[in-house]
């Protein structure tokens, strides 16, 4: 989500473990077919899901992610992202995520695994 401004996305963070975010459709986002770029949504989704993971205390870094891309994303508004951890760890988390056109159309599924690296402190 470093790729948007604050203006350019929404974020909800809907319960411990679960967010929801929007990526709009941008030209500037798009492959030479002018579908949103399988890049684009990778790093995306990696860091929704990494911060999905991060609502159970700790920094988190990727260990693997894995994307399915079902249907290409096009002729859409916008994608929204859903990511729910499946499994909290002490020293490993798993997220599974599903991406969805701005009709409902299932466009991706796919998880990510990330490495526990210290707790947060509270301020």
């Amino acid at each position: 989500l470093h790729l948007l401004s604050r203006r350019q996305r929404q974020m909800c963070i809907r319960d411990r473990g679960r967010i929801k975010a929007e990526l709009p459709f941008k030209k500037e986002f798009t492959n030479i077919y002018g579908d949103l770029h399988g890049g684009v949504l990778y790093s995306a989704v990696d860091t929704i899901c990494g911060i999905a993971a991060g609502t159970y205390g700790y920094y988190v870094t990727t260990v693997d992610g894995q994307i399915r891309y079902l249907k290409a994303a096009r002729a859409t508004e916008y994608v929204t992202c859903t990511a729910k951890v499946v499994k909290p760890g002490r020293n490993i988390t798993v997220v599974s995520f599903e991406i969805m056109d701005s009709n409902g159309m299932l466009l991706n599924t796919g998880d990510f695994t990330f490495y526990n690296l210290k707790e947060k402190e509270i301020l």
